[in-house]
């Protein structure tokens, strides 16, 4: 499965980063999520609001990794595979306790 920034392989997801692809290994990651994020522009007839979806991914290390993908559906398939390649990968979004 792949998206125009994000592919998931058999062992790995490959994502890229400016014009930098990295990999990443299933097993590094421990929490996986959607961000939907609203962003305005503006236009010659005035404001529009576009929304853009993101994968995040958190490692095991602590680091979280935000790629963007082309939609909330993309994002909503690439989190149930990633959870058939490594079932310990928390899916959702959890606010962290202090």
């Amino acid at each position: 499965m792949e998206d125009k920034r994000i592919k998931l392989h058999e062992q790995e997801i490959e994502y890229k980063k400016g014009l930098k692809w990295y990999k990443l290994p299933y097993s590094e990651i421990v929490q996986a999520y959607l961000r939907v994020e609203e962003v305005t522009g503006r236009l010659c007839c005035g404001v529009a609001n576009f929304d853009m979806c993101f994968l995040v991914l958190k490692t095991s290390d602590g680091v979280l990794i935000k790629t963007e993908a082309s939609s909330k559906d993309i994002v909503k398939e690439m989190l149930t595979v990633l959870k058939e390649r490594n079932p310990d990968i928390e899916i959702g979004y959890k606010k962290q306790e202090d």
